[in-house]
């Protein structure tokens, strides 16, 4: 018992530590924007996040897609031939710097037909900047996929951190510079794109630090490399096909995203609004990014480390292992994201005033904060399915998800404006997880969630919203408005829906106490489990 919870717990230690660099990330992410939106406005937000997705891209490719599926080889082989570590990293590496090369291109050549497809042509110099970001993915994702594989997962949260710290930094900097000098707001939008660029070599250079300190430099030797039979078509196909999968599964908020930043403002153009109107309403819209982006760090961190863990014991043939975690992941992914999205949707007025200085649009990220539930959802199952070997029907629901999203896009807009276009996509990414829990069920042989998870979900649910329509009628009791007031109710409904979430959800049995010490601060959150388990946690301690 005390074997199994050690291994287990050791197991998970990896997602522990990527979940927090990714919350640091995450909060910088959208610590950043919040700044750099009261600098530029809602316009110079639109400018940015009509390319951001590009950059997304290019950054999902080098966080989760092709270092999922290197951490896949190297998780499967290492106790059994170390020798194939080496002679898949620098084959990795230049294949993926082919791929990385060809998008460098088609972005750079084909940034004036973009923004033009777009109806902004001055949007083509941002576009031609971030495609040199495609050329950074050939070192971060294979250093990155090498210690994930390895159950290190300690360099890839400090590249991490290391890049979005000195991203923003750079962002902010040189948008300040270029708005102190006068510059248009597309020439500021450009200068955030060099921060992000200076960011990504920051990473690479974290990355190569930790090869030099732990002496893993030996595994780039061409003299070994040349030693060896490299099965390049194999492994080309492999980083292709299964690369472009996992990133499918991690990059779907970015394509999403992209979908809005293609069309919605053509098609606000379409309907008759002005240029700036449609530009300003966009940036309105995209303030519902950083919010989802922040909602669903908990399910893209255990996407990350369930990819090399649930292969393994796929190929040890741990099946009973392979359901816990499965379960149990799915359980702290529901929790999470059910409870950020109905509590950001009780609080979105007073949050969007405490970000960006005034309430415009809190209907519409109400709307959209929805789906942050379902963007977990997808994002469990498909990083799931994918790790045991279901890419193709994967990747086709996935498609799926975009296409509807576009297709809804042209039916709602017209109609509802930018609500519309929030509600397409809450309703694609409620289509995705239908469709992925369904193809899922048929390899279980339990049922994810029982009656008495639903019951905790909903009494917990229920609570904390009952308290925040208490705690928003007594703050509407105060004649009292500005920024500074709508954070502090924003801020204090966080601290007791939260509190008052976490305390029904744990007391009430949803996760045991063996789940719960897998947890950061797992043995503090056992503490509020009922008096059954005191026992338990009395001989845990000693």
């Amino acid at each position: 018992m005390a074997q199994r919870l050690d291994l287990s717990k050791k197991l998970f230690r990896g997602a522990v530590i990527l979940t927090v660099a990714a919350l640091v990330t995450k909060i910088l992410s959208a610590a950043y924007r919040i700044p750099f939106q009261n600098i530029a406005g809602d316009i110079g937000f639109y400018i940015y996040q009509q390319v951001y997705p590009f950059y997304g891209i290019a950054l999902i490719f080098s966080t989760y897609g092709f270092p999922a599926v290197i951490s896949k080889l190297v998780a499967e082989q290492r106790q059994e031939d170390n020798q194939f570590i080496q002679t898949i990293l620098i084959p990795a590496f230049l294949i993926i710097g082919g791929i990385g090369s060809a998008l460098c291109s088609l972005f750079y050549w084909g940034a004036d037909w973009i923004a033009s497809a777009m109806k902004d042509p001055e949007l083509a110099g941002p576009i031609k900047l971030i495609s040199f970001s495609f050329l950074l993915m050939p070192v971060i994702s294979v250093l990155r996929g090498y210690y994930q594989g390895k159950s290190d997962m300690f360099p890839t949260a400090v590249s991490q951190v290391a890049e979005q710290l000195i991203r923003v930094c750079g962002i902010l900097i040189f948008s300040l510079l270029l708005l102190w000098q006068g510059k248009s707001l597309y020439e500021i939008g450009f200068g955030a794109y060099l921060g992000s660029l200076l960011g990504g070599l920051a990473c690479v250079t974290v990355l190569l630090l930790f090869m030099w300190k732990r002496k893993d430099l030996n595994l780039f030797q061409k003299k070994f490399l040349f030693q060896q039979r490299i099965k390049w078509k194999s492994l080309s196909k492999i980083l292709l096909f299964q690369g472009l999968a996992f990133c499918m599964t991690s990059l779907i908020l970015v394509l999403i995203q992209l979908v809005d930043s293609w069309h919605l403002y053509s098609l606000l153009l379409d309907s008759g609004m002005e240029q700036d109107s449609a530009k300003a309403l966009k940036g309105v819209y995209d303030r519902g990014q950083p919010l989802l982006q922040l909602g669903t760090v908990v399910a893209s961190s255990l996407s990350l480390t369930l990819i090399p863990l649930i292969s393994g014991y796929l190929k040890k043939g741990k099946f009973e292992e392979i359901e816990e975690k499965i379960r149990l992941s799915f359980r702290i992914s529901i929790t999470v994201g059910l409870g950020a999205a109905i509590g950001l949707l009780l609080l979105i007025e007073s949050a969007n005033y405490m970000l960006f200085e005034d309430s415009k649009g809190s209907g519409t990220l109400g709307v959209l904060s929805l789906s942050i539930f379902f963007t977990s959802l997808v994002t469990t199952s498909s990083s799931i399915l994918q790790s045991m070997g279901h890419y193709r029907s994967t990747v086709i629901v996935l498609m799926l998800g975009i296409l509807s999203k576009w297709v809804l896009n042209l039916l709602f807009v017209p109609l509802y404006s930018i609500t519309g276009a929030a509600l397409a996509s809450v309703i694609s990414f409620i289509f995705m997880s239908v469709l992925l829990h369904v193809r899922l069920k048929k390899y279980l042989r339990r049922t994810l969630l029982g009656m008495p998870h639903f019951r905790w979900l909903a009494r917990g649910i229920l609570a904390m919203a009952i308290v925040l329509v208490i705690h928003g009628q007594v703050f509407q009791l105060f004649p009292i408005e500005g920024r500074l007031f709508a954070s502090l109710q924003a801020l204090t409904g966080v601290l007791i829906g939260g509190t008052i979430y976490l305390v029904l959800i744990i007391r009430s049995g949803m996760f045991s106490f063996n789940e719960l010490v897998l947890l950061p601060f797992g043995s503090k959150l056992a503490l509020l489990l009922r008096q059954k388990h005191e026992r338990e946690l009395s001989e845990f301690d000693e």
